[in-house]
């Protein structure tokens, strides 16, 4: 039987030919018993990223952890969304889809090093997430299944390049380790083991009838939330953070307050690893609360970006500036998820006053000449802007206005600040002076017993 005319126009809006159209697919059923296996994989692979980041010592590896898990939170939005548009009632997405599958992550999840952590996450169960979906377009009618098969082709896109990223990160540390390449090789086979037991991420592969190793998930996963910075930085209990009133001091030009912004956004680490744990704690919290805070770490994560590829530009080895933890290590472990929710806000807000904001941040990096510094600071500013819209509408969920948080916020502030100068041994440091000599050739418009003391509430 001959085929229909055609104006050479390729058919089917491109997205196949005739013939690649008119095979058989995934059936609605596959389609979404696999969907279900995917959104979770996403789901804890964000979660179980988040519980690892503040006490993962490399800070670049902060970096990259911060990434892939706000790409595993889209991931998991649209493959939700997805399944909800196939079958209704929706099916059960907050929960496990397979035992096995949960036990195999839960392993995962026991990483004890960066190297484990590394081999765990990226080289078995993201690569193995990454096959799944390779695979997934392969089979799928490419036509009656073009929505499910847009939402792949995004998150292999996105993991396919975090599979880089981790195999680049995971090769770097295994060079520098003359044991790690044998650890990493036994994690991979443990791991490798109890995923084969379920089937691979989708299900669909003969789990072999090997016993498996003896498990190290035999407990619930508590995991650590004391911040923890590598071998090249100091100075991480030294809580007087001179920029913190440099910046907005109107004693001090602009380019010093300039040079004091660049360091405190590079300090802002410290904000990703305190949200990981409220999103990891707050576990009474739906999907969409997960999502969009998933979504602000990544944009503070961001922010300390900004900080060091501005000071780079400068050639200034931020490094050796003190990026203390004070702000993560008193509210991981001396508040509750909520106040921490509660101080994040406030601070937001705080910065949405005109008179010292993040309006005021652009234009002091635009009136000390930084043009660099004053692009980061445009967008710094429209994430802030965000991120107040979040925390305001989250608390308001809890009741708690933001008048409510302003008042709370003080009170959290002095507790948490009293008890980690309690229980650490400070190590105080005058390099302000020194540094800005170095990198402005110039000496600070203020001495140290000029500066103001530090009563503000801040990251």
């Amino acid at each position: 039987m001959p085929s229909a005319p055609s104006l050479g126009v390729p058919e089917l809006a491109g997205v196949a030919t005739y013939a690649e159209a008119a095979r058989i697919g995934y059936s609605v059923d596959e389609n979404v018993g696999r969907l279900l296996r995917y959104q979770w994989v996403e789901r804890r692979l964000m979660y179980g990223l988040l519980a690892h980041l503040p006490a993962t010592p490399g800070w670049e590896v902060k970096g990259g952890m911060a990434l892939v898990q706000w790409h595993c939170a889209e991931h998991a939005e649209c493959l939700r969304q997805r399944i909800g548009e196939m079958r209704h009632p929706v099916p059960e997405l907050d929960r496990a889809p397979d035992a096995a599958l949960d036990r195999a992550i839960e392993e995962v999840f026991r990483a004890q090093s960066t190297i484990e952590l590394l081999t765990g996450f990226f080289d078995v169960l993201l690569r193995a997430l990454v096959a799944a979906y390779r695979a997934h377009l392969a089979a799928t009618n490419p036509l009656v299944d073009y929505p499910t098969r847009r939402i792949v082709q995004f998150a292999l896109e996105d993991h396919e390049a975090n599979l880089s990223w981790g195999e680049r990160s995971l090769r770097a540390l295994l060079s520098a380790d003359s044991r790690g390449p044998a650890r990493a090789a036994e994690w991979r086979d443990h791991l490798s083991r109890y995923l084969a037991a379920a089937g691979e991420v989708a299900g669909d592969h003969q789990a072999p009838n090997d016993p498996l190793p003896p498990p190290r998930a035999v407990g619930p996963f508590r995991p650590p939330m004391e911040p923890a910075r590598d071998r090249r930085f100091h100075g991480l209990f030294d809580f007087d953070f001179p920029p913190h009133v440099i910046y907005n001091d109107p004693r001090v030009p602009a380019d010093e307050r300039n040079l004091a912004l660049l360091c405190k956004r590079t300090l802002e680490m410290d904000v990703p690893e305190m949200m990981a744990s409220v999103l990891v704690e707050r576990t009474d919290q739906p999907w969409e609360f997960h999502r969009d805070y998933s979504r602000q770490l990544w944009d503070e994560m961001r922010h300390a970006m900004m900080g060091t590829v501005a000071l780079e530009a400068r050639g200034v080895d931020w490094t050796q500036i003190p990026l203390n933890v004070g702000f993560s290590l008193r509210l991981n472990l001396y508040a509750t998820p909520l106040e921490r929710q509660i101080m994040l806000y406030a601070i937001e807000q705080s910065l949405m006053a005109a008179e010292t904001g993040k309006r005021f941040e652009f234009e002091t990096a635009v009136a000390a000449g930084d043009a660099l510094s004053a692009h980061f600071h445009d967008y710094d500013w429209a994430d802030e802007v965000l991120h107040a819209q979040i925390g305001r509408r989250l608390l308001k969920q809890e009741g708690i206005s933001g008048q409510d948080a302003a008042d709370r916020a003080r009170s959290i502030h002095e507790k948490t600040w009293a008890a980690i100068h309690q229980d650490r041994v400070r190590e105080p440091a005058e390099w302000w002076s020194e540094f800005v000599e170095r990198t402005l050739g110039k000496p600070s418009a203020l001495t140290p017993d000029q500066r103001a003391e530090l009563k503000i509430i801040t990251e």
